[in-house]
């Protein structure tokens, strides 16, 4: 079976997808008139649908601590879900604001993209495209999400099925489970009307937060994955090419246009980590939160059905920060690559100009490329430790204050 070929495209295709099902395109496309009207209603809609929900889950939060937090396991639950939707609605408040910025990234990216068949062979672009175990990790989160917003329709349906085998069609009723059981939303949903306009507002509340959870750090990824190709054909080419002081000019020219694209690319690396640093901080909190709620569920519950349910995503969305995690480390590897393979090649065969770029390489490279996440924390494989053990600390420090004396 002969190799796909990758293009530039493919490389941004799945989260424009995910925005493109917000009703947002991430590049201006040509449709019709009504469609664009449709796309931006159900964007509003998901938006509405967020901020009611969300506002219904804090108030159920803020009754449950005035009643003295008896029930901890609900707690929990409604504060996953409190943090999911306002981090998705922070994420998409921060992404919006900076989309100018996004596209004009994306555009550059485009514009140094390998065009020609020989480009992209020397490029690797076909063994940098998206790594099969990062699109795991993304098909098996939406997996989970779907499984979870459709579960609750499918056991309503599944009861009712065998209650119309069991006690006929007159006698079975419907159980009407939604997403959260615990709200009620002012009106009662126990009609197939309130049913269908409660689950649809569910959905579409799930659909707003989980794009916008994930869809920032696909599009961080999609653009580190770039920047690590071209960080490595810089360092290859550095390390291959051996000058010779007879053909200086070749040389020069030679030097000229990888000490060029050098600089555009630490450009780009400094703007990748200005717009996506205070994501990258959100992400980590949330991360954080989400951790250390499944440890005290599982702590104060075992392992019952709700826990189970409650853990089946928790992978996936530790996957999400370590895909962000993994290409922080690239980028710092790839950045500094370049500066020991501009040393270790013979450029003191060079011609003076030759020797001059060298150095210029070699002090520009001696400033690591990252991604942070907000100054706060270097986004890397050491990062991602420090995550876990924060967690444990602030898991150990909860359960220390909630023993008896």
């Amino acid at each position: 079976m002969p190799e796909i070929e990758r293009y530039f495209e493919d490389f941004i295709s799945l989260p424009k997808l995910l925005l493109t099902t917000l009703g947002i395109d991430f590049v201006p496309q040509r449709r019709m008139w009504f469609m664009r009207l449709l796309m931006r209603i159900y964007f509003f809609l998901t938006l509405i649908c967020c901020v009611y929900c969300t506002y219904f889950v804090a108030d159920e939060i803020l009754q449950e601590i005035v009643e003295g937090a008896h029930n901890l396991p609900l707690l929990l639950r409604l504060f996953n879900d409190l943090n999911y939707n306002a981090i998705g609605i922070l994420k998409s408040y921060y992404f919006i604001h900076h989309l100018k910025a996004q596209r004009n990234l994306c555009s550059r990216f485009e514009k140094i993209f390998p065009k020609t068949i020989v480009e992209r062979f020397a490029y690797r672009v076909n063994e940098n495209f998206w790594p099969r175990w990062i699109t795991t990790i993304l098909y098996m989160y939406f997996g989970a999400v779907a499984l979870i917003l459709f579960s609750p329709l499918a056991e309503s349906l599944i009861e009712y099925v065998i209650a119309f085998f069991k006690v006929g069609y007159a006698d079975a009723q419907f159980t009407y489970h939604k997403l959260y059981e615990e709200q009620s939303y002012v009106i009662d949903h126990h009609s197939p009307l309130t049913y269908i306009l409660i689950y649809s507002m569910e959905v579409m509340n799930s659909h707003y937060a989980i794009v916008f959870n994930i869809c920032p750090d696909v599009w961080l990824v999609a653009y580190a994955i770039q920047l690590c190709m071209h960080f490595d054909y810089v360092s290859r080419s550095l390390e291959s090419y051996e000058p010779v002081a007879a053909k200086s000019s070749t040389d020069s020219k030679m030097i000229a246009s990888l000490v060029k694209k050098h600089q555009i690319l630490l450009e780009m690396a400094d703007d990748l980590k200005e717009i996506f640093s205070l994501l990258v901080l959100v992400m980590l909190f949330s991360t954080v939160a989400t951790l250390f709620c499944a440890a005290v569920y599982l702590l104060t519950e075992g392992l019952g059905k709700d826990v189970i349910g409650y853990l089946a995503f928790l992978p996936t969305s530790l996957g999400q920060y370590f895909m962000v995690c993994y290409y922080g480390q690239q980028i710092i590897n790839k950045s500094l690559e370049i500066g020991e393979a501009a040393y270790s090649q013979t450029w003191y065969n060079g011609c003076q100009s030759y020797k001059k770029s060298i150095l210029a390489i070699l002090g520009r490279s001696q400033r690591q490329c990252e991604i942070n996440a907000g100054g706060f924390q270097t986004t890397n494989l050491k990062g991602f430790e420090s995550v876990m053990r924060m967690t444990f600390q602030l898991f150990t420090l909860w359960r220390t204050m909630m023993e008896p004396n």
